[in-house]
């Protein structure tokens, strides 16, 4: 994370634009979307939300990309931002204080977006998957599959009509309840051999909206493959729902 973009957050300075704090550090499997080429370049997936960040003119990004970003991060820079974007895999290496600064950020209002690993990370962390609303159980199918759209008026998916195709890791999840999330996106099962998932009742959400406390959280499992994070209606789904966690919609 840049020194500059550390003072901003840690000071709290005004700016006529809401912060997003993207985490895509991985702790356990590096995705090929969020690797870096070299220090200081950013990842695809950092590209692409710096350009949504850009073209829209909605908010600024801060980056959390290594090991020593994760470990620096204090409460009061993560308090500094109104949405927090993650990325993530794996056990991350926050400080208690800052993690739990987080989730309270987010139960008082701030918004979270969790994006495709999100739900493969801080196992270890029953509160974050209470957050999120399920965890990550698998990847069944990586293929062409349809999705169907079951909330066509969402800022993330009032431009994708009745069901779109595209090819993708599809996860299932546990601790995942119908009951606990409004679901935006769910897997067409004729799309697929639904055999080979775990759920009994072939329902497969791939997007999802939830409170935490008074903090809007989405879910997206999409955006395991480069062509993906190509594909112009995942970037209207990405700006949707970070517009969304910033409170519009």
């Amino acid at each position: 994370m840049a020194a500059t973009q550390l003072a901003v957050a840690a000071t709290g300075a005004p700016s006529a634009r809401p912060r997003v704090l993207m985490v895509t550090y991985s702790a356990g499997y590096e995705h090929e979307v969020v690797h870096r080429a070299a220090p200081g370049v950013l990842s695809t997936a950092e590209r692409v939300v710096d350009e949504l960040a850009r073209r829209s003119g909605r908010f600024h990004v801060t980056h959390v990309a290594t090991r020593d970003d994760v470990q620096r991060l204090t409460a009061a820079t993560v308090r500094a931002h109104r949405v927090m974007l993650f990325f993530t895999t794996g056990e991350l290496p926050m400080p208690p204080a800052t993690r739990d600064a987080l989730l309270s950020s987010v139960r008082e209002g701030a918004g979270f977006v969790g994006v495709h690993s999100a739900t493969d990370t801080w196992y270890a962390v029953p509160e974050y998957g209470a957050l999120l609303g399920g965890v990550f159980d698998g990847h069944p199918w990586h293929q062409r599959v349809r999705l169907i759209v079951e909330d066509r008026a969402h800022p993330a998916t009032q431009h994708l009509g009745e069901s779109m195709e595209i090819n993708d890791e599809i996860y299932q999840f546990r601790d995942w309840s119908r009951t606990r999330v409004h679901v935006l996106l769910r897997l067409d099962p004729r799309s697929v051999d639904i055999g080979r998932g775990k759920r009994a009742d072939g329902d497969y959400a791939l997007a999802w909206t939830r409170s935490y406390g008074r903090g809007r959280v989405m879910y997206t499992a999409l955006g395991h493959e480069p062509a993906v994070w190509a594909d112009a209606r995942f970037h209207a789904h990405l700006l949707g729902a970070i517009d969304w966690a910033l409170g519009g919609g």
